[in-house]
């Protein structure tokens, strides 16, 4: 289910079939702004004046693979061209309708409330600082998908109070100063929740997700992303499960993420090398997750756990190293409590040749942990250090102060010179 694609979005677009993917939502590069091409070398500053004769030829593409029931929304933000703000963005709309032939169905306003204080908070420059971005919603045809259920929002409290209410009377009755009027002459019928309107108000805050862990890992800086929810909106009221979502500036990869998630098929294109290969990993750890970290955990207790010069390794060592050792050489996983990963390690270890799990606590001696332990240094396990050690000796610091007994796992050989164990 779903294909990456690493290329040149026009080009890739040029080898789809007409009238074969259901929805597009992209978000192309800002205007003015470097697009980092990644290993290939190249970058590409777009001013705004240039902007709309850049981005219709893609557009025209994605006209032309679109179903007649598709949709296509284009989340962009505009930028100040010189002292004003720039008028390329509205200019495009009126392109995308008039030059391509796409209808314009509704702007919607992404506000993100976390937008932090910029040069613009000072109140120097005459504006506020932008905290929304667009949202165009275009059809192909007179005829879209559209599923108001999904995207439904919580009913307020007022709203509630009114269903199963009698009569109270007509519209004629019940207007109000906006020159909105309801009729309550008979009971309303519950929805399941309220038309969300069209300002969408969804924070931007994700730092510490998988896809952010995942590039601190492999050395890849990413731009900021739109948030997962943004997409959720637009996916779940544009399309049906089986449909296939298109996102032509794939980036990190979050309208690919979100489709799957919600059982629609993908399409992934990126330009950039880096952000694709990234966007790769990311869906294997979120959707490959058990596969990831039985691979992870079969190449620690093969690889590491050998180099412990410990007979008794407590299953709170293992784990810190654990933790400390497979970002450095393998995927990242989604996070796990301690809890699983000494039920798993356990599962693993189950009829091990080397190592052995026992009941109960297990006295420490300096027969099981002899000290130093080396691999505390070498993966910088802060948790078992001498902490009374102030100097530089590798000795020192790897010879914590351990407690009398563990609950852990304990090599097998010499077994003859093994502790009693405690329940």
């Amino acid at each position: 289910m779903g294909e990456f694609i690493n290329g040149e979005c026009l080009e890739e677009m040029k080898k789809l079939p007409d009238n074969s993917i259901d929805f597009i939502f992209t978000s192309p590069p800002y205007a003015d702004q470097v697009k980092d091409y990644g290993i290939t070398g190249k970058n590409v500053k777009i001013k705004p004046s240039k902007f709309d004769d850049w981005f219709l030829p893609r557009a025209k593409e994605m006209y032309r693979i679109l179903k007649p029931t598709g949709s296509f929304v284009l989340n962009i933000n505009d930028k100040l061209d010189g002292k004003y703000q720039s008028l390329f963005v509205f200019k495009l709309v009126i392109l995308l309708s008039e030059n391509v032939g796409f209808h314009l169905v509704r702007d919607y306003i992404w506000y993100n409330p976390a937008t932090p204080p910029n040069v613009f908070s000072r109140g120097t420059m005459g504006r506020t600082k932008k905290s929304h971005e667009y949202c165009f919603w275009f059809s192909k045809s007179d005829s879209w998908t559209f599923n108001m259920d999904s995207i439904r929002k919580p009913y307020s409290s007022r709203m509630e109070e009114l269903f199963g209410k009698l009569d109270r009377g007509t519209r004629e009755a019940n207007t109000r100063p906006s020159r909105h009027s309801f009729d309550l002459s008979h009971p309303w019928k519950d929805k399941g929740g309220a038309d969300p309107g069209s300002v969408l108000t969804i924070s931007n805050t994700s730092s510490n997700d998988t896809f952010h862990r995942l590039c601190k890992q492999f050395g890849v800086s990413h731009p900021a992303r739109f948030p997962m929810k943004l997409v959720e909106f637009f996916v779940k009221a544009g399309t049906n499960e089986g449909d296939v979502v298109l996102d032509p500036f794939g980036g990190s990869g979050t309208t690919a993420i979100v489709a799957e998630k919600l059982g629609r098929d993908f399409k992934y294109i990126e330009i950039n090398p880096d952000y694709c290969e990234m966007a790769k990993k990311w869906h294997r750890v979120e959707f490959h997750c058990n596969e990831v970290w039985r691979h992870n955990l079969d190449q620690f207790i093969k690889t590491v756990l050998p180099q412990c010069k410990w007979r008794l390794l407590p299953f709170a060592f293992i784990y810190d190293l654990y933790e400390a050792w497979f970002p450095t050489v393998l995927l990242y996983e989604k996070p796990q409590t301690k809890k699983v990963f000494y039920e798993r390690l356990k599962n693993r270890l189950t009829d091990d040749a080397i190592w052995k799990i026992p009941d109960g606590y297990i006295t420490a001696s300096s027969d099981n942990m002899t000290l130093p332990e080396p691999l505390i240094l070498k993966y910088n396990l802060k948790n078992w250090m001498n902490k009374d050690y102030k100097g530089d000796d590798p000795i020192l610091i790897c010879s914590p102060k351990l407690k009398t007994r563990y609950k852990g796992i304990v090599r097998k050989d010499n077994e003859e010179a093994e502790p009693e164990h405690t329940a």
